[in-house]
């Protein structure tokens, strides 16, 4: 669909690039500009962003009501702390995501799922920012409310999480949670995480 959003529209883009060694980051930004050939947008220094651009790169519009993605190029970032911003192209055509902001990736991981009187190592099936699935050895009774320590490297994310339900498919045990109060530093290293596989397992597709 053409690109018909306004700037009232949005509150606020997720922008997928890679660094000078092709590893995929995202910067979550607020527009300040919105033009009919430019979007301008910032996010608050942390670290200066080393940013090969011109390159093309896969944007999201997050509404009040709805997701929408894209592909752009973006052709200019700038540090000046307290900020980092970002000059993209603005796209032709977006395609509404059905309000699904953080897709589902498979992913190898070590976690730990724990609750009153039982702790169980057990691996990651696949993971969104919204939830996880975990592999079991065997069918367990577990409550409504969990803890559960996703092992990631360099950053572990702990988390409550409330219990959805088990399946049993292909002989693997799986069990689904949905995550509970999680701190937005924690969601976004494991959207970064979801990324990056994502990206990987494209560039693997392709060799």
């Amino acid at each position: 669909m053409k690109f018909n959003l306004n700037l009232e529209n949005i509150n606020y883009i997720k922008i997928i690039y890679t660094d000078s060694d092709n590893v995929g980051h995202y910067a979550k930004a607020a527009i300040k500009r919105l033009g009919e050939k430019e979007i301008y947008a910032c996010m608050k220094y942390e670290k200066e962003l080393k940013v090969p651009a011109p390159q093309e790169v896969s944007i999201s519009f997050a509404c009040e009501n709805a997701l929408y993605t894209a592909k752009t190029t973006l052709k200019f970032v700038e540090n000046q702390d307290p900020y980092v911003f970002f000059t993209l192209k603005t796209p032709d055509e977006i395609e509404y995501q059905q309000n699904r902001e953080y897709f589902r990736v498979r992913i190898d991981e070590e976690a730990i799922l724990s609750f009153p009187g039982t702790v169980i190592p057990c691996k990651i099936y696949d993971i969104s920012a919204n939830g996880v699935r975990l592999k079991l050895d065997k069918s367990i009774q577990i409550p409504e409310i969990v803890m559960i320590d996703i092992l990631f490297s360099p950053k572990e994310v702990k988390t409550k999480a409330k219990f959805i339900r088990t399946d049993n498919e292909d002989g693997i045990i799986k069990a689904s949670f949905t995550f509970i109060d999680i701190p937005e530093a924690s969601r976004d290293i494991i959207s970064q995480k979801c990324i990056q596989k994502q990206l990987s397992d494209k560039r693997k597709t392709f060799m």
